[in-house]
């Protein structure tokens, strides 16, 4: 196989648990007999090619120079990783092609391919190639466990990481623990469980008696595990005194008023342990990996890491890991080791004392046999074959799905009526019409509903007959917008539709566009929707993508102009009874996710938004904010009726707006 990485963390500017993983990694591919290839970016000022392409081939490596400053003036959105992606879709998707390439991996720190995967997916040949997220860690676990508010910016970088991981065709995460904490954002599906590779360094097992000491290797902050380690380190001192506490790694502040990491560390730790702590913050990796001194003790006790190289190169070089039972680092022990596991709330002072003392009074057998265990299970030889397996019955079912299953039958645009709910129609109406009439396959189907139009404007209505082939319209006494829609629904004559409203625009080619990712999604999407620009009095890009998140929970993100099937809309329908201009199509999509359906979004601008400060539903008034927020709990309590493990979903709401400021 043919497999591209896509990464800014590589072996060719190694800074993280990333690098290494492909240190490891790709030779152990090539020598599998798979082709590897490499995209990478650098938003360095100025840029600076790798000085070395190891461990790939020269030609096999596109190194992307950007300069992000440049790049927001184009795309101008608050997500860092949104704009990013966004950039770098159209020159990833051009190596694929040129490459030839039959798996893309993508990290999904940063979600460099979030809009390059939902535009391959959209296109023919979709099915021709294996789109795969690695999940080396979602930045919101690490921002949770160091007790960190979510800015609105971070919210949404850290949505894109999500979202990639849902537009994947697999998910692969390097422990059980990863996965099941994928399971609690309902990403669940598709996902598959490999071990990361190392190379031990070392020959056979290294420990040669216990120490009197502590050393951490690693990055020094709370999601790392550092208040724990304090804990630990007390404890420890009363049954086993305690000769330092060497603390190696990038110092990270605190979040609480005592911000200052060492002084936090310090002000916690025993009264006699406080002068015998050592801080050597950031060193080189083959710097840090020589101060590992045999038989120390190594507490590996962080809350969101879903593999770690820093505990394997512990047990590597013969330190004994002391790690809480649930988290990534468990998965280290062998199967008769897990009673030296630590309680995950460590909630016990005196039953961890009596378990340490077994454990160091056993440390030169547990050592051995967690070496033996590691140096099996994580051989990069082995990691490739099993990765190599995964991705050839992975890709073999994706082509199968092509050839072998049922195929959705290929629509055409005369499947497809655009609907119109419109009242007292005026120059706008003009324009909605002219960019019906210019749609690059040929006018399309429309239907028009007349809610309740005074005489004085039906001269609108002679216009769209003139220039729209196919277009009729109804009319009724004035019910609303949403009673417009449910018309429209009732009365629609095709598979598909698309709503639009009287005062908004479609790009010309955005309707064959729709169709297309309709006919070859290989998820078989039940909507299709447009990504928008706003136009107007704001001419921003509205690019984000919050369906099937739990941030859709807390933000209205999506208009009602998307290709769905007829008996969809009919079937879900609209409260006629609001009037007010209530979030109804906040509520729709809502109970769209509920039913279990799932959405393609189409990485295009082809849906144009009138935006208008001051109009109805900008800024909401107190009456429609509290009518829409009602709609929304009762979409979030069906919802949770129809799959009760969806109330993690609305746990992970309500903790997302509680920490956002």
């Amino acid at each position: 196989m043919r497999i591209l990485y896509v990464s800014r963390e590589t072996p060719l500017a190694p800074s993280g648990g990333i690098a290494t993983y492909l240190e490891y990694m790709v030779p152990a591919m090539r020598a599998a007999g798979h082709e590897v290839f490499l995209f990478t970016w650098s938003e360095e000022q100025p840029f600076r090619r790798p000085a070395s392409p190891a461990p790939f081939e020269a030609e096999h490596i596109h190194v992307e120079a950007l300069d992000p400053r440049e790049i927001w003036r184009i795309c101008p959105v608050e997500a860092h990783n949104l704009f990013i992606s966004t950039w770098l879709a159209d020159r990833i998707a051009q190596k694929v092609r040129d490459w030839r390439i039959d798996v893309v991996e993508a990290t999904d720190f940063l979600a460099p391919c979030l809009t390059a995967f939902q535009q391959l997916q959209a296109e023919e040949g979709a099915s021709d190639r294996l789109l795969v997220t690695y999940n080396h860690g979602f930045i919101e676990d690490f921002f949770e466990a160091d007790q960190l508010p979510l800015t609105p910016q971070t919210r949404m970088n850290n949505l894109c990481e999500r979202q990639q991981a849902r537009g994947s065709d697999l998910v692969v995460a390097p422990s059980r623990a990863a996965a099941e904490r994928l399971g609690s954002y309902g990403i669940n599906r598709q996902v598959a469980v490999v071990r990361e590779p190392y190379a031990f360094r070392h020959d056979g097992d290294r420990f040669a008696g216990l120490q009197d000491e502590i050393l951490y290797m690693g990055r020094i902050s709370l999601s790392k595990g550092i208040d724990k380690l304090i804990y630990l380190a007390n404890l420890l001192n009363d049954i086993h005194p305690l000769r330092q506490i060497r603390l190696v790694g990038r110092i990270v502040d605190t979040p609480f008023r005592q911000s200052d990491m060492p002084s936090y560390v310090r002000a916690r730790l025993a009264p006699g342990l406080r002068d015998a702590v050592f801080f050597s913050d950031y060193l080189p990796r083959a710097r840090a990996l020589d101060l590992l001194d045999p038989g120390a003790i190594s507490p590996h006790l962080g809350s969101a890491e879903t593999f770690s190289y820093a505990c394997v190169e512990a047990i590597d070089a013969g330190l004994l890991p002391v790690v809480r039972d649930g988290t990534a680092m468990a998965e280290f022990f062998p199967e008769d080791q897990l009673h030296h596991l630590l309680d995950p709330q460590m909630r016990s002072v005196r039953g961890m004392q009596r378990q340490m003392e077994r454990m160091l009074d056993q440390a030169g057998h547990i050592c051995a046999a967690l070496n033996a265990h590691c140096r099996e299970t994580l051989a990069p030889e082995r990691i490739a074959g099993e990765m190599g397996q995964l991705y050839d019955a992975a890709l073999s079912e994706k082509r199968g799905r092509r050839v072998h299953a049922m195929p959705r039958r290929q629509a055409v645009p005369g499947d497809v009526t655009v609907l119109v709910p419109a009242y007292r129609p005026d120059h706008e109406f003009h324009e909605m019409i002219d960019s019906l009439a210019w749609q690059s396959g040929g006018p399309p189907r429309v239907l028009i509903c007349d809610d309740g139009t005074p005489d004085s404007h039906q001269p609108w209505f002679d216009y769209a007959r003139a220039l729209l082939p196919d277009c009729r319209i109804l009319r009724q006494p004035n019910g609303g917008l949403l009673a417009a829609r449910n018309t429209l629904a009732e009365h629609c004559e095709s598979p598909l539709a698309l709503f639009l409203d009287a005062d908004d625009l479609l790009e010309p080619g955005v309707i064959g566009q729709l169709l297309d990712c309709w006919n070859h999604h290989p998820a078989r999407p039940d909507a299709v929707i447009p990504q928008r620009r706003n136009f107007g009095e704001s001419g921003e890009p509205v690019l984000r993508h919050l369906m099937g998140d739990h941030l859709h929970l807390l933000e209205n993100d999506y208009r009602m102009t998307a290709l769905l099937p007829t008996a969809l809309l009919r079937d879900i329908g609209f409260d006629a009874t609001r009037r007010n201009g209530e979030g109804d199509d906040w509520a729709f999509w809502l109970q769209f996710t509920a039913r279990g359906h799932e959405v393609a979004m189409l990485p295009r601008q082809g849906f144009l938004y009138r935006f208008r400060r001051g109009s109805m539903s900008w800024p909401w008034s107190p009456g429609q904010n509290a009518g829409s927020r009602a709609m929304v709990r009762e979409a979030a309590l069906e919802m949770c009726r129809s799959d009760p493990a969806r109330a993690a979903t609305l746990a992970r709401a309500l903790y997302a707006e509680g920490v956002t400021p």
